[in-house]
């Protein structure tokens, strides 16, 4: 076995050295160019105001800066008042460039020469857009006047002069922009209007047909008090409202005039049922029944609304009519004597209606003879004869007895006596006289039946007869057929 001494090593003695520190490369940052611009110019401005150069003039570009500022705000100020915004739209890509780069609260541009000549150059631009804009919209506002004007015509000056005030008075373009479209829309509107105020028109006179006949026109009042609402407002609402206004008022002027043809034609079945209704009753038939009808059909009549309405009230007011003919029919087929009447023979040729009068007389207890009623008449006995006018003049039976009584008519020496100074007489003895002048046969025979003597005029062959007129003393018109009998 061989051992082997192992020698201790040495430890090599550490010198002590300082340590390095280990640089790491990093990516530089890039400064923006406008930056870099900016502080170029900047560095340019301080050296210059140092050495006292002249190349730039920092009061100079802060009075350009306040300048832009002034016409960037006059350019709102022109666009708030009417002019376009396409007209600043090269301006407004100018300004943005001054404004990208600001250095010390100026645009840099206005730091460099030619920064006063572009301001200039803007205030030019500027006074030239707004001189064009003004000029343009005057003219279009003269224009649409004078277009107004033409389709308000007839119009009188006076007329005419707030609209010429008011162009005078306009200041901006916006101003004559605004009386521009008003005035368009308002010559738009003349024809519109016009129409609204003639269809207006008309349902106010339906309306007041419709008071006459007494039938109601409602919605008419609401309506038209939109109407003159509508008269007073602008011509934008006016124009928003006007197809609404004039679509209800022709449908109601529709509606209207087919409720007034049918309330028109309701009224004349309300008056011919009431003259048969009328005529029954002379005839002594009860008639309550009709008239509690009537008086039904005259209330459904004043709330009726549409056409058919009223004509189910005619249908109604033709059934009672029917029914009240027919009982007329009915007591006309029956034969009526009048009890409680003296007979008279007829004492003169002409005393014809006299002897009526006084047979009529007895059946109220009145006693009166022909002669004294020739004597309380009297006579007007002055001839006749034909003026230089061809006329016959003659005297006046609506006032006494003409001629002689026992003359004739034939030879106008004689005449007679119409109803006027019959009835005088027959009131002065206290006779009752219900009913007296012109009136139908149908109600000479329905006085009849009901009881009541009537004096009535026919002529002698009970045939039709032409008129021969003649012309009183006194002149009025008198009515003659021929030879007539009472």
């Amino acid at each position: 076995m061989i051992a082997v001494e192992q020698r201790e090593l040495q430890a090599a003695p550490l010198e002590a050295r300082p340590l390095k520190p280990r640089l790491v490369a990093r990516p530089r940052r890039r400064t923006p160019w406008h930056l870099q611009v900016s502080a170029g110019i900047l560095v340019v401005a301080v050296v210059c105001s140092l050495g006292g150069g002249g190349l730039l003039d920092s009061a100079s570009s802060y009075v350009l800066q306040a300048q832009a500022q002034s016409l960037h705000a006059r350019w709102a100020y022109m666009r708030h008042n009417g002019i376009p915004d396409a007209d600043f739209a090269a301006l407004e890509r100018q300004w943005a460039q001054t404004q990208a780069t600001v250095v010390v609260g100026a645009g840099g541009v206005f730091w460099l020469p030619g920064g006063a000549d572009t301001i200039a150059r803007w205030q030019a631009q500027t006074d030239a857009i707004w001189s064009r804009g003004l000029s343009r919209f005057r003219s279009e506002a003269v224009v649409a006047e004078q277009s107004l004007h033409r389709a308000l015509a007839p119009e009188t000056e006076i007329q005419r002069k707030l609209r010429l005030e008011a162009l005078a008075q306009a200041v901006t373009p916006l101003d004559f922009a605004t009386l521009r479209d008003d005035w368009s829309m308002e010559a738009r509107l003349v024809p519109i209007d016009r129409h609204i105020a003639g269809v207006a028109s008309g349902v106010i006179g339906q309306t007041q047909q419709a008071g006459r006949l007494g039938i109601r026109s409602d919605p008419a009042a609401d309506l038209l008090a939109r109407a003159n609402d509508y008269s007073l407002l602008g011509p934008r609402q006016r124009m928003a409202h006007a197809e609404f206004l004039t679509r209800n008022l022709l449908a109601l002027q529709s509606n209207l005039q087919g409720r007034l043809d049918a309330a028109s034609a309701t009224q004349q079945v309300f008056q011919a049922t009431s003259d048969e209704v009328s005529a029954a009753e002379l005839y002594g038939i009860d008639v309550s029944s009709y008239r509690n009808r009537m008086a039904n059909d005259r209330v459904l009549y004043a709330n009726a609304l549409t056409a058919k309405e009223f004509n189910s009230i005619s249908d109604d007011l033709k059934q009672a009519s029917a029914a009240a003919d027919h009982a007329i029919y009915v007591v006309m087929s029956q034969t009526h004597v009048i009890s409680g009447v003296t007979f008279y023979y007829q004492d003169h040729p002409l005393s014809c209606e006299e002897a009526a009068t006084s047979m009529a007389l007895t059946h109220q207890g009145v006693f009166v003879s022909q002669d004294q009623i020739l004597a309380e008449i009297g006579a007007d006995r002055r001839p006749m004869y034909v003026d230089g006018q061809g006329r016959v003049r003659w005297g006046n039976p609506y006032e006494t007895f003409v001629g002689n009584v026992n003359g004739s008519e034939s030879n106008y020496t004689g005449f007679g006596t119409y109803y006027p100074p019959l009835v005088r007489l027959a009131k002065a003895h206290g006779a009752s006289v219900i009913a007296y002048g012109s009136m139908s046969a149908a109600t000479v025979y329905a006085r009849v039946i009901a009881g009541h003597p009537v004096v009535a005029f026919a002529t002698w062959d009970w045939q039709w007869h032409p008129r021969r007129d003649y012309l009183s003393f006194d002149g009025q018109w008198i009515p003659w057929k021929a030879i007539v009998f009472a």
